[in-house]
């Protein structure tokens, strides 16, 4: 007998607020978009899920509320570094040094949640003597050699079992989106840290503002549960007790920032009492509104660029294997027109893209069969592309998704 249907969520999973208002759906997405599938079928077999985006009237949140926990799972073989990238590393240590600075970090211990292979959290520790802890059950020992010996890896999900990890500064990027509950996890840091106020606490998440104000529909994905701007992301950080220092854009606006120490008790005058909670704007209801709207238009767009592109001849490839280089495979059927797709992660070499199985390579093989033209997913790195390309004695038409 088939499982009964699980009820969809109807309330808000930052506020518990029931007044969310659906407006967007993407039926039957990848599920798992950043796992390594190992051949066209694994990839075309990959589990898959609903995307159904509510946002929250009163705080702010924007998730998806048909998410099934059960459909994902955090396991080796997952792989969204971007740290080949030089535009990246620049960036991972432009952030590093600023927070060294800012938080006082030397000699001190460091919990990092969701640290991957530990790319950043060696950073972190090796350019001011400190000691790191790397929470993160994708982990594995390949990357232990390049990383610095002074951090330990727990190949798990953080949670308040670990509360005893006692840390001087805690630090996500990219994990909280991905927390089907994410006060839960804001709850679990601050068990951690129990009744140290001095504790700084740093979060970095993909900035929502920038997918709706650019109408980047490949910026929605299954795996992220939860979408932030600066309101939102301020609203649960202050409901989970947090005193918030600090907000901020970077990385060209795509990622959002937050700094904060947990909120002092009544009378304490080393900081102000927690801000309120700042209710949605009309103009960031209509900004949504627009970008339901939007969503349709860009895809008959590019339909309609796609089949002109397919008419002229041109052999094109797609660079960037991630979540939006497969987001933007799948919108479309384009095995026949689109079969290669380049990442600079050699993990990714040889692997295929979830969902719509094309094979992923290496830049280097570009030049056994030369593009016409390449589909640049990400803006940010057009710079860096043109040059491997130039490199490899290669003059293809560069065309920003």
């Amino acid at each position: 007998m088939p499982k009964p249907a699980k009820p969809k969520q109807t309330i808000c999973p930052g506020c518990d607020s029931n007044a969310v208002t659906v407006f967007f759906q993407n039926r039957n997405a990848p599920a798992q978009i950043n796992f390594l599938w190992e051949t066209r079928r694994a990839a075309l077999d990959c589990p898959r899920g609903d995307i159904t985006l509510g946002l929250c009237n009163d705080c702010g949140l924007i998730s998806n509320i048909a998410f099934d926990p059960e459909t994902m799972e955090y396991r080796e073989g997952y792989e969204n570094s971007l740290h080949c990238s030089g535009v990246f590393q620049a960036y991972a240590e432009y952030l590093a040094e600023k927070l060294i600075e800012r938080f006082d970090l030397y000699n001190k211990t460091i919990v990092e949640i969701g640290c991957g292979d530990g790319e950043f959290l060696s950073l972190l520790c090796e350019r001011a003597r400190n000691r790191g802890i790397g929470f993160d059950p994708t982990h594995t020992d390949e990357r232990e050699g390049q990383v610095s010996d002074r951090i330990e890896f727990v190949r798990d999900l953080y949670s308040d079992r670990y509360a005893d990890y006692e840390a001087d500064f805690i630090c996500s990027r990219h994990t909280l989106e991905h927390v089907p509950r994410p006060g839960d996890l804001l709850r679990a840091v601050r068990s951690s840290i129990g009744d140290r106020i001095d504790v700084g606490v740093f979060m970095e998440v993909p900035n929502a503002r920038y997918t709706l104000e650019n109408r980047f529909v490949w910026d929605v994905i299954y795996e992220h549960t939860s979408y932030f701007t600066e309101l939102s992301l301020r609203n649960i950080f202050v409901r989970e007790g947090f005193q918030v220092v600090n907000s901020y854009e970077t990385f060209s606006r795509q990622y959002l920032c937050i700094e904060a120490y947990l909120a002092p008790i009544p009378g304490d005058d080393i900081a102000p009492s927690p801000q309120a909670q700042r209710p949605v704007t009309a103009g960031f209801r209509q900004m949504v509104d627009e970008f339901k709207a939007a969503y349709r238009q860009y895809i008959e767009e590019w339909q309609t660029r796609l089949r002109n592109l397919d008419r002229s001849g041109k052999k094109i490839v797609l660079w960037g294997a991630g979540s939006k280089g497969a987001t933007f495979l799948n919108m479309f059927p384009l095995g026949a027109m689109i079969d290669r797709v380049v990442d600079i992660n050699p993990r990714k070499d040889g692997m295929f893209v979830a969902g719509a199985g094309q094979k992923i390579i290496a830049p280097e093989r570009l030049t056994e069969d030369p593009p016409d033209a390449v589909i640049v997913v990400n803006p940010v790195y057009k710079g860096e592309i043109a040059e491997t390309c130039k490199n490899l004695g290669l003059e293809p038409e560069l065309i920003l998704l």
